[in-house]
């Protein structure tokens, strides 16, 4: 009885062993062509690409090496600062960036072009970005901490983007934070200190559901 049980221990020690996936590691740094050892963030685009943000730059990786993508003085490259915090992958396939100085790009893989949003300038003020969601239906809503949010459109045809203010002097949305955005069918639902609103689809003007009174700070989260 006793190597019956020993059979049966080294059986099930070597099934466990065989069904175990084979794991390759392997590590890259500036050695091997990446721009910067500190990666923020890391995403894949729809060809299978693997894309980082470091402090130097971006990188977009293909498996085999390393392209660089930075701004520089004698380059055409739109970014104000080559620290780029987060990446946001859209519907269309356009890589949404967040960098140091808090303003926010759109980048275009295909065309290699860096497009700052919004357009300052058409502008001088600048609204400090500090998070960037990225909606299902292709929407994104660039978030500040204390002067609203800016929600931007993709003509999904022409590509071109349209972009709405809100701000806590906006007669259509009245917010000074906006602290999480969801999207729900086609409804968009947005969390800020003036409470909760429902952005319906082709619309720039939002249902409130709720206004908050006092404490709008307490709640911070959307649950699905």
């Amino acid at each position: 009885m006793k190597n019956f049980l020993i059979f049966i221990f080294i059986l099930l020690q070597s099934i466990n062993v065989y069904s175990q996936t084979d794991c390759v590691i392997t590590h890259y740094s500036s050695e091997d062509g990446l721009s910067e050892n500190t990666v923020m963030d890391i995403l894949q685009d729809k060809k299978g690409n693997l894309w980082f943000s470091t402090w130097n730059g971006i990188n977009k990786f293909d498996g085999y090496s390393f392209h660089t993508y930075k701004g520089f003085l004698d380059n055409d490259i739109a970014l104000t600062n080559n620290r780029v915090d987060c990446m946001e992958l859209d519907k269309y396939g356009y890589i949404w960036m967040l960098t140091y100085d808090e303003r926010a790009f759109r980048f275009d893989p295909r065309t290699e072009i860096f497009e700052s949003v919004p357009n300052y300038g058409d502008t001088e003020v600048h609204i400090p970005i500090t998070k960037i969601k990225n909606l299902p239906n292709g929407n994104v809503w660039l978030l500040s901490e204390n002067r609203g949010a800016i929600r931007v459109k993709t003509d999904s045809i022409s590509k071109e983007l349209s972009t709405e203010y809100y701000s806590s002097g906006s007669e259509k949305f009245p917010v000074s934070s906006v602290f999480n955005v969801y999207q729900t069918g086609e409804n968009e639902w947005v969390l800020s200190d003036n409470g909760l609103a429902c952005f319906k689809k082709s619309t720039n003007n939002p249902e409130v559901v709720f206004r908050s009174v006092e404490q709008p700070k307490t709640i911070r989260n959307i649950q699905a």
